[in-house]
């Protein structure tokens, strides 16, 4: 979305890229602002123009059903009539509630703006219209000419000036701008005079939109870097010394660098996977270092705990191409993937993906959802589709070697790529019916969607569990199993199977691994069911292979999943316990903690070692377990970042697993 920066100004401090300074809501689609149509939706994060009141808004959730208004191909002229719209005051009205607009002459054209004066009696531009559309008629197709930005306020309620006229922004010379901000890949790097690079790339098409190079080096010898986010890298020297990166402008590529701590000689190899872990391998050992990060630009105080999760890496490089993954390639041609976890029982898990034919990429590049880069010796950089990342095959790896991205010229000595960072997203039910989705940021805490629905799920829900991010299974009182289909986050919507999925679904609780096995606890028994499809729709061939777990032993306050066939949970005595369920009467329990854990109604997991409890307040704590599978809790600790903690949470919770695919809640 387009709008005025000035808009997300606080005081004199300038609008930077990344998330906005406040919480802000952006209403789609609707123009009665006391009505339900259209969306409401979350800003992400801004983009704002280096020299006009302009910034591109990244929204929540991607809008499907409203038509955008395309840039005007021509530029403005003086004298040309233009309709101007707004939700700004009138003459009559404080706060109007109704899209209103009025037709404008342009008086003159400058570079980047347009200068409007009304084209009728009492035609104004008033508080509350900045960021609104400067349209175009064109043969009854509206194209945007520009952004409404200042005005005099002439005839607007409460004003006594008598100078009349406005400011637009011009957008119609920014189609290239406009396509680099919105290229969804981000690839910085440092070249061998130690000045940084920077190049945006669109998934889809693979389409080189931007490339840059600073004019001043970074003042040291780099050895390693990871990308955090789109305006923060991290890059160590040779000498040691983890450095700070902050890129203060894209055009022309301009940063700030802060030295943070030492102690990373050792360390050649780094990604990050947009969840807060960042990853090392020290050189000499092949030795796995993860770094839990607290901060979206962290300081030395930041980095809170580290693991080492083990040798054995031995990767000519790596990137991560999603929470608590790592994609690497070795000199004999294999490209592998990994599953980290932690440290001790299950650390982490491998599966090759290719036996042959990866030794030449001297850098891996991938920002998720399934999207690989390889730069090879000689300065190309392919690009490849993996349609399923997850899954430990290779077999569904789409090569586009006929279409690189370029044929020469990535001659970095280090390359690293902004991660599609996601959310935490947890699903809720109420007691009237009403489905509520609250999704926050893993590293901060801090929420970004918060929402309910106001349609009602039809029946009292017992319990609920998440398989992708648009399914989920929701039993009633009565035993009967639904299936909700999610169709809309801002607002929520959603549809739900019209008969039910399956009778005899009497569950306490549901929970699924995001692995294929949804997990049931019924009284004192513990079942687990086969998933075999995304979207079930007879629970006779998409639910099978009911398994008794346990017929006794199962009495929990709550139940949750922490990855494939790991349960954990809370019973009565205060205890918090972890299970691993490897087959029928064939599983294994550890108590992580024996005291505090009594009087809590929900507990979910995305997984991560990340776990959020419930209490009957409807109070959320979180809490950080670093090796989640290892049976012991002497590494789980309150993990309180700004926002965790929150009231107002639904009693039945389900959190959308890390490794469940597809996922769409992640850019």
């Amino acid at each position: 979305m387009l709008t005025a920066k000035s808009c997300f100004a606080q005081g004199t401090a300038p609008v930077i890229a990344g998330a906005p300074s406040q919480p802000t809501t952006v209403v789609v689609g609707r123009t009665d602002l006391s009505g339900g149509a259209g969306h409401l939706l979350a800003a992400t994060s801004i983009t704002p123009h280096p020299d006009r009141d302009l910034v591109l808004v990244r929204l929540s959730t991607a809008i499907n059903d409203v038509t955008p208004v395309g840039l005007a191909t021509t530029a403005p002229a003086a004298g040309e009539t233009l309709t101007v719209t707004g939700y700004g005051r009138t003459s009559t009205q404080w706060v109007p509630d109704r899209l209103h607009q009025a037709s404008f002459a342009i008086q003159d054209v400058a570079a980047t703006s347009i200068n409007l004066v009304g084209a009728s009696t009492g035609a104004t531009i008033c508080k509350g219209d900045a960021g609104g559309p400067v349209l175009r008629d064109n043969a009854g197709v509206p194209e945007l000419v520009a952004i409404n930005s200042t005005s005099w306020q002439k005839g607007c309620l409460g004003e006594i000036e008598t100078r009349d006229g406005a400011t637009a922004n011009r957008v119609d010379d920014l189609s290239a701008w406009i396509g680099e901000q919105t290229a969804d890949v981000q690839i910085f790097g440092v070249l061998a005079d130690g000045r940084l690079t920077y190049a945006a790339i669109e998934s889809a098409s693979g389409d080189l939109r931007a490339t840059r190079e600073s004019t001043t080096s970074l003042g040291f010898a780099p050895r390693a870097m990871a990308t955090l986010n789109e305006n923060t890298v991290l890059v160590t020297s040779t000498a040691g010394t983890m450095h700070r990166v902050d890129i203060t402008g894209l055009a022309p590529l301009t940063f700030t660098v802060t030295p943070l701590f030492g102690g990373w000689s050792t360390i050649d190899r780094m990604t990050y996977d947009g969840y807060g872990s960042l990853y090392g391998i020290v050189s000499s050992t092949n030795l796995l270092r993860r770094y839990t990060l607290t901060a979206h630009k962290p300081d030395a105080a930041a980095f809170t705990r580290y693991t080492d999760i083990g040798t054995g890496f031995g990767l000519k490089a790596i990137t991560s191409p999603g929470p608590g993954r790592i994609l690497g390639n070795v000199t004999d041609g294999r490209l592998r993937s990994y599953k980290i976890n932690g440290n001790g029982t299950e650390a982490w898990s491998a599966g090759t993906l290719a036996t042959t034919g990866w030794a030449d990429p001297t850098q891996l590049l991938s920002p998720g959802g399934g999207i690989y880069y390889a730069r090879g010796a000689t300065g190309r950089l392919d690009r490849y589709r993996d349609l399923n990342p997850y899954d430990g095959s290779g077999s569904d790896i789409q090569s586009f070697a006929a279409d690189p991205v370029s044929t020469t010229g990535w001659n970095q000595v280090m390359l690293s790529v902004r991660p599609w960072t996601g959310l935490v997203s947890v699903f809720g039910t109420r007691t009237d019916g009403r489905l509520s989705y609250t999704a926050f940021d893993p590293v901060t805490g801090v929420k970004r969607i918060s929402t309910v629905s106001a349609q009602t799920l039809g029946f009292t829900p017992k319990a609920m569990a998440t398989l992708n991010s648009d399914t989920v299974l929701v039993t009633t009182t009565g035993g009967d199993l639904y299936r909700v289909d999610i169709t809309s986050f801002q607002p929520l919507r959603y549809t739900r199977t019209e008969q039910r999925l399956s009778g005899g679904w009497t569950h306490d609780r549901l929970v699924y691994d995001g692995h294929g096995s949804l997990f049931g606890q019924a009284g004192s028994s513990m079942l687990r069911y086969t998933v075999t499809k995304p979207k079930p729709a007879d629970s006779s061939t998409d639910l099978t292979n009911r398994t008794v777990i346990g017929a006794s032993g199962w009495t929990l306050q709550t139940l949750t999943t922490t990855g494939k066939g790991h349960l954990l949970t809370t019973v009565s005595d205060g205890r918090l316990r972890a299970y691993t369920v490897d087959t029928a009467s064939s599983w294994t329990a550890a108590n992580l903690a024996l005291t505090g854990w009594n009087g809590f109604t929900s507990l979910v997991s995305p997984g991560g070692g990340l776990y959020y409890r419930r209490d009957t307040n409807g109070v959320l704590t979180g809490y950080l377990d670093t090796s989640p599978f290892d049976g012991s809790g002497t590494d789980l600790a309150a993990y309180l970042p700004t926002g965790t903690t929150s009231d107002g949470w639904d009693p039945i919770l389900s959190a959308l697993p890390y490794d469940s695919w597809p996922d769409n809640t992640r850019r």
